[in-house]
């Protein structure tokens, strides 16, 4: 009897171990919006108001790695926040994979952003420092505290640039309802998603969502289209919290001063 108990106990503890690490997307990922919320219009009435300071919690892991993972050198363990497909992983093409575990080995050293590097997208969101909104009916203006980044997205613009590409690629959104959708194409193949070396080509196309759930909270979906990387489409979802200091602002993150201080042992983050 004892044996049979032990061998019912360890079977259910392999399989909550099992549970645990399953792939599958964070908790509150993925979901929706979770209730009719209405966002407050912004100056000119006609589209929602998403202006302000933003970032991902302190809980957040998707900087770290956007699919689910154990812990390793500065790397926090973490769930998925792919959300599509549903297993939570990034289809790969084989090369594609077989370059993600190469650069996760060299990540310490060849992680754009231990370099200073522009974070691109969709990691300029979730990368852990905050970004402010500036909005107006042509142009959407998105500044993160990280090295002074500036992502314009163009409003009114309906084609993207021809043969040239950029750290932050070239953005034109639109509005669908209270929803900003941003398109960004022309990307340039030097920055990962993370820290543990997701990557993609030259050839990514981002569609990202950012849609206010309460006074203080904002969805962002980003779908990623890259035949050079991918065998199909795939999307993250991240839950964004608006900072309600009574004056809030962007701190100075001078990243290339630091490295020089510490002769780069730390790198950027």
């Amino acid at each position: 009897m004892k044996n049979r108990f032990a061998g019912v106990m360890a079977m259910a503890v392999i399989a909550a171990v099992t549970v645990w690490w399953a792939p599958t997307p964070a908790s509150g990922q993925g979901k929706g919006k979770a209730n009719n919320y209405k966002a407050p219009r912004s100056e000119d009435g006609k589209s929602a108001d998403l202006q302000g300071i933003w970032t991902v919690d302190a809980f957040n892991t998707a900087r770290y790695n956007v699919e689910a993972h154990n812990g390793a050198t500065h790397i926090r363990a973490g769930k998925s926040y792919v959300t599509n497909p549903a297993n939570g992983i990034i289809p790969y093409n084989a090369a594609g994979r077989a370059k993600q575990q190469a650069n996760m080995k060299a990540r310490t050293t060849q992680d754009p952003m231990s370099k200073c590097f522009m974070t691109g997208v969709p990691r300029f969101v979730y990368s852990g420092f905050p970004f402010q909104i500036f909005q107006t009916p042509k142009y959407i203006i998105l500044a993160s505290e990280y090295v002074h980044m500036l992502r314009y997205v163009y409003m009114d613009r309906k084609t993207h640039y021809d043969g040239i590409d950029f750290w932050s690629g070239d953005s034109l959104g639109h509005w669908e309802g209270d929803t900003l959708v941003i398109e960004t194409a022309n990307n340039n193949d030097q920055t990962w998603l993370d820290s543990s070396g997701n990557h993609h080509s030259d050839k990514l196309v981002t569609v990202e969502r950012f849609t206010r759930t309460g006074p203080d909270t904002m969805q962002y979906t980003a779908t990623l289209t890259d035949p050079g990387a991918y065998t199909a489409p795939w999307t993250i979802t991240v839950n964004l919290n608006r900072n309600t200091d009574q004056y809030p602002q962007l701190m100075e993150y001078e990243c290339h001063a630091y490295a020089e201080e510490d002769n780069g042992t730390s790198g950027g983050q």
